[in-house]
């Protein structure tokens, strides 16, 4: 199997929870970016999946604005934050987890599906 290249975008507990799966199965997933306005989650994303400085943001926007480089997006912001991030990764064909819910407001569920 193929190991997937993978971009975190919030690193809370929840972004910390998806990705120790990451580091328990290394030849499965690989943390390759980290998007996290928190300086100290950042950086204990960084440390762990030892990713360089330049993949290390405080704003998911440079990140998206790439063009494709990993297989999947992870989305754990909080709740009310999905929505634009999710629409960017989709124009650029990521493969997407996505924390639930997928946003609070039902419009926006309704235009990401």
């Amino acid at each position: 199997m193929k190991k997937l290249k993978m971009i975190v975008i919030g690193a809370g507990n929840r972004g910390f929870t998806y990705t120790n799966f990451a580091l328990d199965h290394p030849d499965m997933y690989e943390v390759i970016a980290v998007s996290e306005p928190i300086k100290a989650r950042r950086d204990e994303m960084q440390k762990l999946h030892n990713i360089p400085d330049n993949m290390c943001f405080e704003d998911w926007k440079p990140l998206l604005d790439m063009p494709k480089f990993a297989d999947v997006v992870l989305i754990s912001t909080m709740d009310k934050h999905h929505y634009e991030p999710c629409l960017r990764a989709i124009k650029q064909k990521y493969d997407i987890l996505l924390e639930k819910p997928v946003t609070p407001y039902p419009l926006q569920c309704v235009e990401i599906v």
